[in-house]
């Protein structure tokens, strides 16, 4: 059971990658044209991010109307539920384009350096209308994942990051017989990437699947799927928007502490997110896989895959998470030069922030796996209040207690991370538990 989830997860974290990589080439690239330009395309990615990753989580919620129709053999309801899934996408597009075009009116309010916030303008002007594409290819990439057939997934993402390495060089260095844009070329190359992923995997879906949207299914939509589509899709809207900016928090907080300790926070960040992808593949897989066993009847099944995939995430995460534990050094040493004296205070934050992310890293993974199995059996609401509890008021508010009062400083806020999200997996887990779907005790009765 084990092993065909992984394979078959495999895919959906080739997404999650191609994303970070996409981020990383533009980050690469920008780099290299100054300090200014690379804070401003930090600020921007970071702060756009979370918006992009919430969005995602909503409207693919309309994967778990899917897979219910395709394990009932009902190949209209199937369709019917990725028509509702894309019209979702299309509504919420502007919303979320129209908040990240006011992004640098934030960004002044909040007194960044002028010349950053102007760049951060140029960049979200252009960057902002790649959402509708991140959008939509989210709700055919669980489309997809819901059918069993997400090979392409892996194609799409793979040549997406090519074509962004390609069209960022070419762009923003004016190379390949491109003009020379600089940041704003980074934001180009990335929306049109976006827009070709979305593209192909479109086609896919229209000649090998047999699906094509319809504009007329606007007025054939049922209104009770719409209403369940908010009740699931708004939670997880907020548990999307609660992970993705979490991380971020605690870096704009580590910098009270210094840059030492802001250097060694965005370390042990970027060593978690490496193995926080395989959980968010793996997540992603049971939300659907759970959902066609819920329509089955077979809610005692998916649990039972829960608790599979739950084995499956710590064994994967175990291995990097005694690595921090008993190498924090060498792992700090592959960001860091240790042999420079500036480096010593970086060195001893680091050696200390990967220690705790040892534990960090599998309540992070466990809370993951927990939260997208609970979706897939229609339950979102209770995990937006246990995420909100578990990251803000313990992880972050407790955090800043033990950092500010309990004479911890930097280090508390991960102390708190670590509890938070260690209470947060135990809550899910427990709800996981108790938790029937309500079409379950609808068969009951």
């Amino acid at each position: 059971m084990q092993r065909r989830l992984l394979k078959g997860s495999l895919p959906v974290i080739s997404f999650y990658l191609a994303e970070v990589a996409m981020t990383l080439t533009d980050a690469a690239f920008v780099g290299h044209l100054g300090n200014t330009e690379l804070a401003a395309i930090g600020l921007s990615i970071g702060t756009l991010f979370p918006l992009i990753f919430g969005g995602m989580a909503l409207v693919s919620t309309g994967c778990i109307f899917v897979s219910e129709a395709h394990a009932r053999g009902d190949h209209a309801g199937t369709q019917a539920a990725l028509d509702l899934s894309l019209w979702a996408c299309l509504a919420l597009s502007p919303a979320l384009i129209a908040a990240a075009l006011l992004l640098p009116a934030a960004f002044r309010l909040a007194g960044q350096d002028p010349a950053v916030v102007a760049l951060c303008a140029q960049y979200l002007a252009i960057a902002g209308w790649s959402i509708p594409a991140m959008l939509g290819f989210s709700v055919y990439r669980a489309y997809v994942s819901a059918l069993g057939t997400n090979r392409v997934i892996f194609v799409v993402s793979l040549g997406g990051v090519l074509l962004n390495a390609a069209l960022n060089y070419g762009l923003v260095f004016g190379a390949l017989g491109l003009p020379t844009l600089g940041l704003p070329g980074a934001a180009i190359g990335t929306a049109l990437a976006s827009w070709a992923m979305l593209f192909a995997i479109v086609r896919h879906c229209r000649h090998r699947l047999g699906y094509r949207f319809r504009w007329r299914s606007l007025s054939g939509l049922d209104r009770q799927t719409c209403r369940d589509l908010l009740r699931i899709g708004l939670p997880s809207f907020a548990v999307g928007l609660f992970e993705s900016s979490l991380f971020g928090v605690v870096t704009l907080l580590a910098g009270y502490f210094g840059v030492a300790f802001m250097a060694a926070t965005t370390i042990a960040i970027y060593v978690g997110d490496l193995f926080i992808i395989l959980a968010l593949g793996i997540g992603d897989l049971l939300t659907v896989q759970l959902a066609a066993k819920a329509a089955r009847g077979d809610v005692r099944g998916g649990r039972r895959l829960a608790w599979s995939a739950l084995l499956l995430i710590s064994a994967l995460t175990a291995p990097l998470a005694a690595l921090c534990w008993w190498g924090p050094g060498w792992i700090a040493g592959i960001f860091i030069d240790t042999a420079k004296a500036e480096a010593a205070e970086v060195l001893r934050y680091a050696q200390i922030l990967l220690g705790i992310l040892a534990w960090f890293l599998l309540a992070d993974a466990a809370q993951i796996i927990l939260s997208r199995s609970l979706k897939g059996l229609r339950d979102t609401l209770a995990p937006m209040w246990i995420a909100s509890i578990g990251y803000w008021l313990i992880g972050i508010g407790g955090g800043w207690m033990l950092a500010t009062q309990g004479g911890l400083g930097g280090v508390g806020l991960w102390y708190g991370l670590a509890a938070g999200l260690s209470l947060a997996a135990l809550a899910l887990a427990c709800r996981l538990g108790a938790w029937t779907p309500p079409q379950a005790l609808s068969a009951r009765r």
